[in-house]
């Protein structure tokens, strides 16, 4: 008899589930929830990178990758060369505008490569645009 105690424990907890729902939060902490995925705070440099490192490009995967070069990433004390990689085109035009870094009034911000469509100018696809697959 020990599946006995597995199926009584089953029905009381089927019992119970079949009430009315249990609002978990209210609308106030249901507001403060952050947006998934959560946007780290850009590093600031104190000073601008050091001048790109030479690389040569291996041979494509295949032709719907495309080269992103390498660049200096900051980790808060000291900027490393992250190496250059294939990434695949999302879309047949899609154009690749590499990263860069960009003086603020603070110091000095990465700002992430991104996908141009033409016509549309964004790193988002619209619906409507065909994709490369």
């Amino acid at each position: 008899m020990k599946h006995g105690f597995i199926l009584a424990a089953l029905a009381v907890g089927a019992s119970a589930l079949a009430g009315a729902p249990i609002a978990l939060h209210s609308e106030a902490a249901q507001a403060q929830i952050p947006a998934y995925p959560p946007t780290a705070p850009a590093l600031v440099a104190p000073a601008p990178p050091p001048g790109p490192e030479a690389e040569i490009p291996p041979p494509a995967p295949s032709p719907s990758y495309v080269w992103e070069p390498g660049h200096w990433s900051w980790n808060g004390v000291q900027y490393f060369w992250q190496p250059g990689r294939y990434v695949e085109r999302p879309a047949v035009s899609a154009t690749y505008v590499p990263g860069h870094w960009e003086q603020q009034a603070n110091g000095w911000v990465w700002v992430e490569g991104r996908w141009d469509y033409p016509g549309v100018g964004s790193s988002t696809p619209p619906a409507w645009y065909p994709s490369a697959r």
